[in-house]
């Protein structure tokens, strides 16, 4: 029990450690934000999904980059801008997956079922820009490539669980593919679909893959947690936030009606 204790007190020096870091040492950009819900990529680019569904694209001091607009298909289920010059937008209620350029142009547009005969709840790329899916219908995690051929099937999650999940998020890190249903947690399988480990997280609506690092918002804190080696750790704090992401040492905290770019001077 002290030993527990000790460790929580040391988690929480750390955290408290990083957020003065992030607090004295950095830069602020504020920007005015209300909208659904925004992401970031690996170049530290911001992108902002507004409540009419438009995509506004910003660079990493904040400066607006270009604007999507393709709200004629609804609200976006997942906006997967892993590879920053194919950025793909998934469509859920559509069943459409629309692929674009880093200007944010329309490259091809993808009708779901023209892959599945079942509901796709999610897509995504694949780390050879190929197309992760989930069939919610068969709970099944599968993938095509853009000529729309089937390359990998995976096994029925009902073979393993009880549970019923419809992933909203796929991320594919090059050695394995998550999928996160916030009613359940995160799903991890390899890259040929077989399934790995579940991560019991509930609550979750969005998170980031680093390698075996998996970081997300929760409970006003941004936790990062190696599902390798089993260790978590506290990156920052925010009673105020609504959701933060982190790229390359730099944060971006939303709250109610603006979104802050935080980055080291």
């Amino acid at each position: 029990m002290k030993r527990n204790k000790i460790i929580v007190f040391t988690g929480w020096i750390i955290c408290y450690i990083t957020c003065i870091s992030f607090v004295s040492n950095s830069s602020k950009t504020i920007l005015p934000f209300k909208g659904k819900f925004f992401t970031t990529d690996n170049l530290g680019n911001l992108f902002l999904v507004k409540q009419d569904n438009s995509i506004e694209k910003y660079s990493p001091s904040g400066n607006r980059l270009m604007v999507g607009n393709y709200k004629i298909y609804g609200d976006i289920t997942q906006l997967d801008v892993s590879n920053p010059f194919e950025i793909y937008a998934y469509y859920g209620d559509q069943q459409t997956l629309l692929i674009l350029d880093n200007m944010l142009n329309l490259r091809s547009e993808i009708n779901m079922a023209d892959i599945s005969t079942g509901e796709v709840s999610a897509a995504a790329r694949s780390f050879d820009n190929g197309i992760w899916y989930f069939d919610a219908s068969s709970m099944k995690l599968l993938k095509s490539n853009k000529k729309l051929a089937t390359q990998i099937q995976g096994v029925p999650m009902g073979t393993w669980t009880k549970q019923v999940w419809k992933p909203t998020h796929i991320i594919d890190n090059e050695k394995n593919v998550l999928v996160l249903d916030s009613n359940n947690g995160i799903c991890i399988f390899d890259v040929f679909g077989n399934y790995y480990k579940n991560i019991e997280l509930t609550g979750v609506h969005d998170f980031q893959v680093k390698k075996s690092q998996i970081t997300y918002f929760t409970d006003s804190l941004l936790v990062r947690y190696d599902y390798k080696l089993f260790k978590s750790d506290t990156l920052f704090q925010s009673v105020q936030a609504k959701s933060v992401r982190i790229e390359n040492s730099t944060l971006y905290i939303w709250r109610n009606d603006s979104l802050e770019i935080r980055q080291p001077k």
